[in-house]
C-alpha cells in the first residue's frame, strides 16, 4: 500500500459531491489523497498551501465539468501542475470536449458519464491509470521535493548513492510520463558539480582551458575509481574469503586512483582475506550419497566411491581426476563399500569381500555368514577381517584360511563402527552409547577375550575416529564430543557440548597427532577444535548442506570435507597455527644461525632495495624505507606493535617480514606493502623479556622462541607475486579448473593468475592504465 500514488484533487466547489466520491474511493484503495479542504489551517495562505500539497503529490486528478472549466481557482491549480510538471489525469463527469483548455486537450480522460459512465466502473479505470509508472512518478515527486528544499537554501545537492539514483531516474524517463522540471535539472546539476575535483578558472586562455578540462576529466575518473575502491573494500569485509577475493581482483585495473588511503583500505582488506582464505579446492561428485571420501596413504590423494560402486581418485590440491592410480571394483559389485588399510570392503547382505585396488583383484578369501553385516574392519597385518553382524556379534575371519579364528563375541547391542588402533591388535567398536576398546591378541589366538575398556557417551554414538598415531580416540553423539587417551583411557576432552542445541555432529576426524579434531555438523559447517580444551580454532565455510565426512590429510595440514549434496572441499588448516611439522634438527639450525635478535639489537635490517629500522624513542614501531629515492612509497610504512620489538627477519625471498615483541606476539608483514598479515600468540601470558622469530630455509615455516626457552613452529603460506597475485593463487580450484574473473585456465597448462595485473604503478600513462 505504501507504493500507491499520492493524489491531489482539483475541483470546483460546486462539484463537491463528485470530489467527495473520488476522495473516499481513492483513499479506500490505499492512495494518499490531498484536497483543499483537508490539512489547511485557518490562518494559512491557501494558494501557497495548495501549491505545497501539489508539490508533494504524484498525480493531479482534474474533476472535469462546466464548473471546473469556468472556475479561476481550478485554472490556477492547473497552472501550478504545469509548472511543477505533474502528471494530470482528467476525470470527466460531463462532456466538456470543445471547452477544454488547450494545455490538457490532448490528454485522454477517464469518462464518468455516457455508456461507460458507471461511477463504480470508471473509478476502477481511474485507479489503474493513477499507478501507471508509479515508481518513476514517486521518484519525480521525491526528487522535486528535495530540489525545492535545496533551491530554498535548506537542503544539500545530491551525492553518492542518491546522485546515482537520480541519474538513473533521468535516463529511464517512461514514455508519456512528465519529464524532469527545471528545478529537477538545477538540483541534479548541482549534485554533479560537487564531484569535480577542481574548477577551471574563467580567465584562463583557451589552450589552458582545454588542458584543464583534460586534467579535470582525469581527476573525475580518478575520483570515481577511488570511490569504487573504497566501496569494494568495505563490501569485501562482509563476504566470505573466496567471494571477497573475486570482488577485489578486478580493482588492479583502477590505476587512475592515486589516493593512498583508498588503496590502503583495499590492501588491508586483501591482507585480512588472505589470512582467512583456507578453501583450496572444490569437487562436485556425480553421485551425492557417496559411500566414503578418504585420503590415500602415501600419495595423499583423495579416493571416493559412489553409491553405484564406481570410484575415482582426485588431486586434493586442484580437484582434478587422477587416472590409473587405483583399480576400482566393477560398478554394482556391492550395495555398500567401506575403505580400510588401503582396501575396499565390499558388503552385500551377509557377505564381505576384500578388494585390493593396487592389484585390481580380490584379496584373500571372503567372509560368508548367516546374518546381515553392519560393519567390518581389517587388522593392521591385513590378514584378519573382523565383522559386526545384525545379531550383535563380532566374527573373526582369517583371510588366509577362510575360517573363523574363534567363536563370535556377543556385544549386546548394534555396532555402528569398527576400527583397529594403528599399529596394534586393539579393536575399537562403537556399541550403543559406548566406545569399547578390545585387546584382540588373546582372541586372535583362540583364547579368552582380552581386557575391554568401556568409554561412555551420554547417547548413541553416531561418529568415531582414531588418530593415525594411535594415541587418541574421539566419539560424538548429538552435539556432544569426547576424546580419550588410548594408553591410560583417561578423558582428554570429557564428553562436552561443542555447539548449541539443534546443531548435531555428523562426522569426526582426528589429526595424525591427535591434538586437533575436525567436526562436520548439521549447520552446513565444519570446524577444527583444539582437543584438550574443545575450543574452536577454525570454522570452514562454503558448504550449503550438512557436512557428514571430515578427514585430516596424512600430513595434518589439510582437511577434506564432504556434504550431503555431494560437494567435496579441501581446506588448508595449518597456515597461521602452531604445528609440530618439522624436525628438531631444523629448529635448532634456524635458531643457532638466525640474526633476528641481533637485527633488533642493531635497530636496523637491510635488504635488497629496502631498509627496516626501529624508530628512535619508539621501540614498538618499525619503519620501512626504500633505498632508491624514485621507488614508490609503501602503503603502510610504520609497523606498530603492542610491545617493544625484540627481533626482525625476512623470508628467504624477502617477500615477508617476521618480527617478535616482548608482548609475547609474533607478527608477519607483507614486505612489499607493509601490511600486517598474521599475528601469532607465541607466549599467551606475555611474561617474557623477548620473543625471536625467523623463517626456515624453505620459507614455509616460522620458528619462534623466547626468553623462557619455549619454542614454537608456525606454518605459513609463502607469497608469490604481488599481493593481488597471491590472492588470485589462493582462489580454490573447482573440479580441476580455476576461474579468475572470466579467465579460465587449467593449472596443468597455464596459471591464469599470471594475467592479473600488478599493483598500479605510480605515474602510469593514463590511456594505457584504463580498462
Amino acid at each position: 500500500m505504501t507504493q500507491r500514488s499520492r493524489i491531489f484533487i482539483s475541483y470546483s466547489h460546486k462539484d463537491r459531491d463528485r470530489a467527495d466520491f473520488l476522495w473516499e474511493e481513492l483513499r479506500s484503495r490505499g492512495h494518499e489523497v490531498f484536497i483543499d479542504r483537508e490539512g489547511i489551517l485557518e490562518t494559512e495562505l491557501i494558494t501557497a498551501r495548495i501549491r505545497d500539497m501539489m508539490q508533494g503529490s504524484d498525480v493531479v486528478v482534474l474533476v472535469l465539468g462546466p464548473n471546473w472549466i469556468t472556475s479561476p481557482a481550478c485554472r490556477m491549480e492547473m497552472q501550478f501542475a504545469l509548472e511543477l510538471n505533474k502528471r494530470m489525469v482528467p476525470a470527466a463527469f460531463e462532456d466538456v470536449g470543445p471547452d477544454l483548455p488547450p494545455e490538457i486537450r490532448e490528454i485522454n480522460y477517464v469518462r464518468f458519464y455516457g455508456e461507460d459512465g458507471e461511477w463504480s466502473q470508471a473509478i476502477e479505470r481511474l485507479d489503474s491509470a493513477l499507478d501507471r509508472d508509479i515508481e518513476w512518478i514517486r521518484d519525480h515527486t521525491r526528487f522535486g521535493e528535495q530540489a525545492a528544499r535545496f533551491l530554498a537554501g535548506v537542503g544539500a545537492p545530491p551525492r553518492g548513492a542518491e546522485l546515482r539514483a537520480m541519474r538513473r531516474w533521468i535516463e529511464r524517463n517512461p514514455r508519456n510520463a512528465p519529464g524532469p522540471t527545471r528545478d529537477h535539472w538545477r538540483y541534479f546539476k548541482a549534485g554533479m558539480s560537487r564531484r569535480k575535483w577542481f574548477q577551471i578558472g574563467s580567465a584562463v586562455a583557451t589552450t589552458v582551458a582545454i588542458c584543464a578540462a583534460l586534467v579535470g576529466g582525469y581527476f573525475w575518473v580518478s575520483n570515481q575509481q577511488c570511490e569504487e575502491l573504497r566501496s569494494r573494500a568495505r563490501e569485501a569485509q562482509t563476504l566470505d574469503p573466496v567471494l571477497a577475493i573475486q570482488n577485489i581482483l578486478p580493482l588492479v585495473d583502477f590505476s587512475f586512483c592515486r589516493a593512498p588511503d583508498a588503496w590502503l583500505e583495499v590492501l588491508e582488506t586483501l591482507g585480512q582475506t588472505i589470512q582467512g582464505q583456507r578453501l583450496r579446492a572444490t569437487v562436485t561428485l556425480p553421485d551425492a550419497p557417496a559411500h566414503f571420501v578418504e585420503f590415500l596413504p602415501g600419495s595423499g590423494h583423495v579416493v571416493t566411491v559412489s553409491a553405484d560402486g564406481s570410484g575415482a581418485v582426485f588431486d586434493p590440491e586442484t580437484g582434478a581426476v587422477i587416472e590409473g592410480e587405483l583399480a576400482m571394483p566393477a560398478a554394482g559389485m556391492a550395495p555398500r563399500i567401506l575403505y580400510d588399510r588401503g582396501r575396499f570392503l565390499l558388503i552385500r547382505d551377509s557377505r564381505v569381500t576384500v578388494w585390493d585396488p593396487r592389484e585390481g583383484e580380490m584379496s584373500g578369501l571372503p567372509y560368508q555368514g548367516g546374518e546381515r553385516v553392519l560393519s567390518a574392519a581389517l587388522s593392521p597385518g591385513v590378514d584378519t577381517l573382523v565383522v559386526a553382524t545384525a545379531s550383535n556379534e563380532l566374527h573373526f575371519h582369517s583371510l588366509v584360511s577362510g575360517r573363523a579364528l574363534r567363536d563370535p563375541l556377543s556385544l549386546g547391542d548394534d555396532v555402528t563402527a569398527l576400527a583397529f588402533v594403528p599399529g596394534s591388535a586393539r579393536l575399537i567398536a562403537t556399541v550403543g552409547d559406548e566406545v569399547r576398546v578390545i585387546d584382540l591378541v588373546p582372541a586372535l589366538n583362540g583364547r579368552a577375550m582380552g581386557l575391554i575398556h568401556r568409554l561412555r557417551m551420554p547417547g548413541p554414538v553416531v561418529a568415531m575416529d582414531v588418530s593415525a598415531d594411535g594415541s587418541t580416540v574421539a566419539a560424538a553423539t548429538g552435539n556432544i564430543a569426547g576424546v580419550w587417551d588410548l594408553t591410560t583411557f583417561d578423558a582428554i576432552l570429557p564428553p562436552s557440548a561443542l555447539y548449541l542445541d539443534g546443531v548435531d555432529i555428523l562426522g569426526l576426524g582426528l589429526s595424525p597427532d591427535g591434538l586437533r579434531m575436525a567436526v562436520g555438523a548439521s549447520d552446513n559447517r565444519a570446524r577444527i577444535h583444539d582437543v584438550p580444551t574443545g575450543k574452536s580454532l577454525i570454522t570452514l565455510l562454503g558448504h550449503r548442506s550438512p557436512v557428514h565426512d571430515v578427514h585430516f590429510s596424512p600430513q595434518g595440514n589439510a582437511v577434506m570435507t564432504h556434504d550431503e549434496a555431494g560437494v567435496m572441499r579441501l581446506f588448508d588448516v595449518s597456515t597461521g597455527h602452531s604445528v609440530p611439522s618439522i624436525s628438531d634438527a631444523m629448529t635448532e639450525a634456524v635458531m643457532s644461525t638466525s640474526d633476528a635478535g641481533r637485527n633488533a639489537a642493531a635497530m636496523e635490517l637491510m635488504a635488497t632495495g629496502m631498509r627496516v629500522n626501529i624508530l628512535p624513542n619508539q621501540p614498538d614501531v618499525l619503519r620501512l624505507t626504500h633505498v632508491a629515492e624514485d621507488a614508490p612509497p609503501f602503503y603502510n610504512e610504520r609497523l606498530a606493535h603492542d610491545g617493544f620489538v625484540t627481533s626482525m627477519a625476512l623470508s628467504p625471498d624477502e617477500r615477508l617480514l617476521v618480527t617478535g615483541a616482548d608482548d609475547g606476539q609474533v607478527y608477519v608483514w607483507d614486505a612489499q606493502t607493509g601490511l600486517p598479515l598474521y599475528t601469532f600468540a607465541h607466549a599467551r601470558d606475555g611474561l617474557v623479556t623477548y620473543v625471536a622469530a625467523d623463517f626456515t630455509p624453505s620459507g614455509d615455516h616460522i620458528i619462534s622462541w623466547d626468553s623462557n626457552g619455549e619454542q614454537r613452529v608456525w606454518a605459513i603460506q609463502p607469497l608469490t607475486g604481488d599481493l593481488f597475485q597471491t590472492a588470485c593463487r589462493l582462489l580454490p580450484f573447482e573440479n580441476g579448473v580455476r576461474n579468475v574473473e572470466g579467465l579460465i585456465g587449467d593449472i596443468a597448462t597455464r596459471d591464469p593468475c599470471e594475467d592479473v595485473v600488478l599493483l598500479p604503478r605510480w605515474g602510469a600513462t593514463m590511456w594505457l592504465a584504463s580498462r
